[in-house]
């Protein structure tokens, strides 16, 4: 509430008495069969930044409803708090906008909530929030209803509570979350929370270093593939542990960009996440949007880093994707790699009188061999990747190859740029020099390229079906102008937003 407050909020209408769903489940589950009588109804304080007292003043109710949807740009969010004083958030949804207003705050991970209320309808752009519950559940728990939450307005997923994700993660039972009654009421391990998760329909990965003699290590940057997953809309859970008993999960949804890139300590490549200077968590004991920073020092809200606290990621992926982003990247740079060393055959293709301007950016591949280009790689849908691709500035021999091609359900996009046209907060202001199209579906064991797009060179992969081949047909064009285009802008199929007038005389 006081971070509402903060944000704008000076006008508040209270719901009472009000049912909520997810507290009649851990009611029904728990709170009913205690001999300590509780009550069941909640109460929704529903936040707005414009005072609405006059609205209230109308002396027809359908003049209340109206004033209140004409209010809409103005509608922060709610609370629905439970009848528990020592949990009393049963629920929160809230307005990214409004909490984080900067323009270097990036919320990838985001759904629109339709809310009703005196008849009418409101909509919040956000991700939902809830409190653990100690009685019923704790943190693994509230991580796992926040990410399934976001799954259910986002994409129709199911809608679980949390007796039923504790019940899930408690399939089977082991010694270890026994330890507390009920059981898993104090802690999940990271086994529990992967079950559960797998109940709801998820396909989680999880990702966790390995220990060695001089210390556990990752084998990669953290904050790279976290990075790729929240930009790929995808939310992450956190386990975090500040030498504590039992560590902590947070969920990150976002990040906060800066203009500088971060080396990787060698010199070689980057990656969007080199930008990145904390991740956007949400946090069940301490609130929403919440900056995590990627290094030391801890915020004060918080009192972890990732550097220093991270101790497991878990990211709850759709099916049929069955190729991490990391490896995508590694595909990606692969091909362009390759298409590198073959420039001067592939420039002995063309005529004489074009030979000495090809490729059109020969800067671009010694940038690439040499590891200095940045990389941002997410996955999409493939029908979005199609009609991004047909209404960005790309060559027409692209969209060509791009229009008359099928592509699976999920694809992974890795753009590349030069350090000095990527580094913008605004991203209509950031320049894609190339980009590689990789199948979610494949494996770093064969061609599972797709489309690749870089100066000078559009190839394309497709499978025929009559053909027991097991590699893939190639069609490649060269080409002797390339155009920069606009990098993938979240919640845009188009580039309208970064248009730029024609100069008039």
């Amino acid at each position: 509430m006081a971070t509402a407050h903060q944000s704008g909020c000076n006008f508040a209408i209270i719901e009472t008495p009000y049912i909520d769903r997810d507290f009649s489940a851990s009611f029904t589950a728990f709170y009913a069969s205690l001999f300590r009588p509780y009550k069941k109804l909640c109460r929704r304080i529903h936040l707005f930044s414009t005072d609405l007292s006059e609205a209230f003043s109308q002396d027809s109710p359908l003049a209340i409803s109206t004033a209140l949807e004409d209010a809409a740009q103005h509608y922060i969010g709610y609370v629905v708090l439970r009848p528990l004083t020592h949990a009393p958030v049963s629920h929160a949804f809230l307005a990214h906008a409004a909490l984080c207003p900067e323009q270097a705050e990036e919320i990838s991970v985001r759904s629109v909530h339709e809310v009703h209320l005196l008849g009418a309808s409101l909509h919040i752009v956000g991700f939902p929030l809830t409190q653990q519950d100690t009685r019923v559940g704790a943190c693994a728990q509230a991580s796992i209803w926040m990410a399934s939450r976001h799954f259910h307005l986002k994409h129709k997923g199911p809608w679980v509570s949390l007796p039923e994700i504790t019940s899930s993660a408690l399939r089977p039972t082991d010694s270890a979350i026994t330890r507390s009654l009920p059981a898993g009421s104090d802690y999940l391990t990271s086994d529990n929370m992967v079950r559960a998760l797998r109940a709801m329909g998820r396909h989680p990965v999880f990702y966790a270093p390995q220990p060695t003699e001089s210390g556990d290590l990752w084998g990669f940057d953290p904050r790279d593939v976290i990075c790729q997953y929240v930009d790929s809309g995808i939310p992450v859970i956190l386990g975090l542990n500040d030498g504590q008993a039992v560590g902590h999960a947070v969920v990150a949804v976002g990040a906060v960009r800066g203009e500088s890139v971060v080396s990787d300590g060698e010199g070689k490549t980057h990656s969007q996440a080199a930008y990145c200077s904390h991740l956007l968590v949400m946090d069940d004991q301490r609130g929403a949007y919440l900056r995590l920073p990627t290094e030391a020092p801890s915020e004060e809200a918080l009192p972890f880093n990732l550097r220093e606290h991270l101790r497991f990621i878990i990211v709850p992926l759709p099916h049929k994707v069955f190729m991490t982003p990391e490896v995508a990247e590694l595909i990606a740079r692969g091909l362009i790699d390759s298409i590198a060393t073959q420039l001067p055959n592939l420039r002995s293709q063309l005529p004489e009188d074009e030979q000495s301007s090809w490729p059109p950016e020969p800067d671009f591949y010694g940038s690439a061999v040499a590891g200095e280009l940045v990389a941002r790689t997410y996955l999409t849908y493939g029908w979005k990747y199609k009609a991004r691709a047909l209404r960005n500035n790309t060559c027409e021999q692209l969209k060509y190859e791009v229009i008359r091609r099928d592509f699976p359900k999920y694809v992974w996009v890795t753009e590349f740029s030069y350090p000095n046209e990527a580094d913008s907060i605004d991203p209509c202001s950031r320049i894609v020099r190339a980009h590689v199209v990789t199948d979610a579906t494949g494996s770093r064991f064969w061609e599972s390229h797709l489309i690749a797009d870089t100066p000078g060179v559009v190839a394309a992969w497709d499978f025929d079906p009559q053909d027991n081949a097991e590699s893939a047909r190639q069609s490649l064009t060269l080409v002797t102008v390339h155009n920069p285009y606009f990098p993938k802008i979240r919640g845009s199929q188009d580039f309208e937003a970064c248009a730029i007038e024609p100069a008039t005389e």
